[in-house]
């Protein structure tokens, strides 16, 4: 019964990764948009992220940081490199 459960959780994470991989990748995608944008205007990474309001700041590591974001992440961060390979 608990070799159920266990497989039961793993397989919810997994498909809610996969659910949430398409999210990510428009995050990491604006996010590359973004420095991009600030290297341009000569703006470093760490005053970019300083000249945030605490909302934005806070809602930016939980898109990073979240412990169920983690797989998404990883998946996202992967496709977005394959993608932009050749263009950088």
């Amino acid at each position: 019964m608990s070799v159920y459960v266990g497989v039961g959780i793993i397989s919810a994470y997994i498909v809610l990764s996969l659910l949430l991989v398409p999210v990510q990748y428009k995050y990491i995608k604006q996010l590359a948009e973004t420095k991009n944008r600030n290297k341009e205007r000569g703006v470093s990474e760490e005053e970019h992220y300083n000249q945030m309001s605490f909302e934005t700041e806070q809602l930016h590591f939980n898109a990073q940081g979240n412990l169920l974001f983690i797989g998404a992440n990883l998946l996202a961060t992967l496709v977005y490199n394959l993608k932009t390979r050749g263009k950088k």
